[in-house]
């Protein structure tokens, strides 16, 4: 895929998500040992810096929005503090609702690729007759 394209973006975000996925349950099978700090995924920022930092294509018009190329890529991060007396950072109430937000991103981000593909079949059935 084009690098900076909708669909490249749509693709590393998807990675990044799936990436949470497996953090978070990670960090729920950990619940119960002692001194386990929990993992996230820090792709926002990542993200963010990337789509500042580089610009793809000047726009024709002052008030046009130039596209952008992103090569943010997702990272594991470790929280190191916790509240809790055996050492470990997992609150499982947490980890089960930033589960369930990730399931619902990932849900969003696919349905925005499988809408995609959807656009690109009906252009090419379209603009065969």
């Amino acid at each position: 895929m084009p690098q900076g394209s909708a669909f490249s973006l749509l693709e590393q975000a998807l990675d990044a998500s799936s990436l949470r996925s497996w953090a978070l349950s990670h960090n729920v099978a950990n619940a119960n040992t002692p001194n386990y700090k929990r993992l996230d995924v820090e792709f926002a920022t990542a993200l963010c810096d990337a789509m500042r930092s580089r610009r793809t294509l000047a726009g024709t018009h002052e008030r046009h929005m130039a596209p952008r190329a992103v090569e943010g890529e997702p990272g594991l991060v470790r929280q190191n503090s916790s509240a809790r007396t055996d050492g470990n950072s997992v609150d499982i109430e947490y980890e089960m609702v930033q589960a369930a937000e990730n399931s619902v991103y990932f849900a969003a981000l696919s349905r925005q690729l499988s809408d995609k593909f959807q656009r690109l079949r009906l252009a090419i059935t379209e603009g065969r007759r």
